[in-house]
């Protein structure tokens, strides 16, 4: 099916369009994180470098995953999961290259009405049915660390996952007894009648990668250029959207942006939430994707570890960095 859709887009992916601008699938789990791009959409920054984005939405990084690496999407945006490490050991091309989100993000775990009284911190989890967005996704990764940072795991609850939107519907039915969300969906479910227990990224040591983007490596072999032409636009975004983040004076100006791209159509949602912080630079914080890689082969998801190298191209944004620099 998302496919098809790339298909009837018409897109050219794998060079430039004659006598146009070089147009580029972006993959993307719309939430918060989409800001640098919007941002840089919005405000020209990529049409000024003679590229058009395309925006293509999942329900999570893992479904983008397998298009990502047949080259049907060029880009994908998304949170650090176990579908990426698993990929990258098993020989796909892709790759890890820009910052996308990192923490502090303020993804809430919200308990459902009625356990007020008997949940008052994480080790008051233990025996609970709690969603997270996918086997092996960041949601459950951060879960597992919270669990970690009080003695216990995630065989001590039962998980249970689902998209955000239906995330909200089950706490808000009872249907779940928790479950982890990345705003604005959290302040969706506070408002359905649930409470806010903690923040699951505040507990994950190194400071957390909590998404990024990641190129098809054929594609960008054959694409440098236009890859740098991106960083660069997309850094411009970053800090565009980081401003905001900080309650700057655009901050209007970018709810505006996700009120026209987000599934969310609520205003007041995004301009009361705290955003997720982002790297100025798009740098990507190495050590936390090893510690995640590490959770996830503990728990049994992956079968090996891959080299930094082969996880992380940092030349990219360290190209689009001096280009800013220089003003070329």
């Amino acid at each position: 099916m998302r496919f098809a859709i790339v298909a009837a887009l018409g897109l050219s992916l794998w060079g430039p369009c004659a006598g146009a601008a070089d147009r580029i699938v972006v993959g993307t789990v719309p939430n918060i994180g989409d800001g640098p791009l919007i941002c840089a959409m919005e405000r020209g920054y990529f049409r000024a470098d003679g590229i058009e984005i395309d925006l293509t939405p999942f329900r999570t990084a893992s479904e983008m995953t397998p298009m990502i690496a047949r080259g049907d999407i060029a880009l994908m945006g998304g949170g650090v999961s176990v579908s990426y490490f698993n990929g990258v050991s098993r020989g796909l091309p892709l790759r890890y290259f820009v910052n996308r989100a990192k923490a502090p993000v303020w993804h809430g775990l919200i308990t459902r009405a009625g356990l007020a009284d008997k949940v008052k911190t994480a080790r008051d989890l233990k025996g609970l049915s709690i969603a997270t967005t996918a086997a092996g996704g960041l949601s459950e990764y951060e879960l597992g660390k919270t669990l970690e940072s009080v003695g216990l795991s995630l065989d001590d609850v039962e998980t249970k996952h689902l998209g955000m939107p239906e995330s909200v519907i089950a706490v808000d039915n009872g249907a779940v007894d928790a479950a982890v969300f990345v705003p604005p969906f959290d302040t969706a479910a506070i408002k359905g009648g649930g409470r806010h227990l903690l923040y699951v990224d505040e507990a994950v040591k190194p400071r957390m990668e909590v998404s990024g983007l990641m190129y098809n490596t054929d594609w960008a072999a054959k694409n440098a250029g236009l890859l740098d032409r991106f960083t660069r636009a997309y850094i411009r975004g970053a800090r565009c959207y980081l401003e905001a983040a900080r309650n700057g004076a655009n901050r209007d100006e970018v709810v505006d942006y996700f009120v026209k791209y987000s599934p969310v159509k609520d205003r007041a949602i995004f301009a009361s939430m705290r955003w997720s912080e982002i790297d100025p630079d798009g740098r990507v914080a190495v050590d936390s994707l090893l510690d995640q890689q590490d959770f996830y082969k503990r728990r049994g998801y992956l079968g090996a570890s891959s080299p930094i190298d082969a996880l992380v191209d940092t030349n990219v944004v360290e190209r689009a960095l001096a280009r800013l620099a220089s003003g070329k």
